[in-house]
C-alpha cells in the first residue's frame, strides 16, 4: 500500500539510512527521561492543586493524577527493559506555570505535544529498524499522551484560555525527526538544566491511581 507523498525512493533512502539511525538504547533512554519528568512535574502540580494555590477542581485533580499514574507505567516499563534516564532532576522554567492555570494548562499542551512528537520520531526509527514490537509499543505510548493532550485542551477551552475544541487535529504534528531532537527541546525551554525551581523523580506525593487499568501493554 502506497503511503501519500512517499515515494519508494524515499523508502528505499530511508531503509539504507537506517544504520545511521539513533540507537534503541538512545531512544528509550530520553523516552525515559521525558516520563521521569512527567511523573515528577505532575506530582508538583497536583500538590499545589490540593494546598489550593493552583486553582483545579476535583475532577480535574483527578485527571491530573490519571495523567501521572500513566506515566509511571510508562517510566517502570522503560527502566525494566534497560533504560536510564539522562537526569532525574528537572527544573521548572517558570514559577507559574504551577500557580497560574492558563500557564499551567498551555505548558501542559505544549509538553504533551512534544511527547507525542517524540513518540512518533520513535516508531519512525523503529519502523526502518524492521522492530515491529517497538513501533507498536512507541504508537501505544503516544496514544495516550495524545489523550492527555486532549484533557488538557479541553479544560483549556473551558476556562477560556484557549479557543476551539479539544480534539482539533486530524493528524498530530511530527515535530522532531529525532527522539534526540526532543530531549534538546525540553533543554532549550528550561525543563533540564534551567535556573528555575528543581523538582526530582517522582516528585512530591504518593501516586494514587483513580482508575486507570492496561497499566502493561
Amino acid at each position: 500500500m502506497a503511503v501519500p507523498g512517499v515515494s519508494r525512493a524515499t523508502i528505499a533512502q530511508l531503509q539504507n539510512e537506517a544504520g545511521a539511525c539513533e540507537t534503541v538504547q538512545q531512544i528509550i533512554d530520553v523516552a525515559v527521561t521525558a516520563e521521569a519528568l512527567a511523573v515528577a512535574a505532575l506530582g508538583r502540580a497536583i500538590e499545589i492543586a490540593q494546598s489550593g494555590a493552583l486553582a483545579m477542581n476535583d475532577e480535574q485533580i483527578q485527571v491530573l493524577q490519571a495523567n501521572r499514574v500513566a506515566e509511571q507505567a510508562h517510566y517502570q516499563l522503560l527502566i525494566g527493559a534497560g533504560a536510564q534516564p539522562l537526569t532525574t532532576t528537572f527544573t521548572i522554567p517558570d514559577p507559574m506555570i504551577v500557580s497560574d492555570v492558563p500557564t499551567f494548562l498551555t505548558t501542559l499542551i505544549g509538553l504533551e505535544e512534544a511527547f507525542i512528537a517524540a513518540y512518533m520520531a520513535a516508531a519512525q526509527i523503529f519502523a526502518i529498524r524492521g522492530q515491529s514490537d517497538l513501533v507498536r509499543l512507541a504508537v501505544q505510548i503516544g496514544a495516550v499522551e495524545a489523550d492527555h493532550r486532549a484533557h488538557a485542551r479541553f479544560y483549556a477551552v473551558e476556562a477560556g484560555v484557549i479557543d476551539g475544541v479539544p480534539n482539533n487535529l486530524a493528524y498530530e504534528k511530527a515535530l522532531f525527526s529525532t527522539v534526540t531532537e526532543a530531549a534538546e527541546a525540553l533543554q532549550a525551554l528550561g525543563w533540564i538544566g534551567g535556573d528555575g525551581p528543581e523538582i526530582s523523580y517522582p516528585g512530591p506525593g504518593e501516586i494514587i491511581n483513580p482508575g486507570v487499568i492496561y497499566l502493561e501493554p
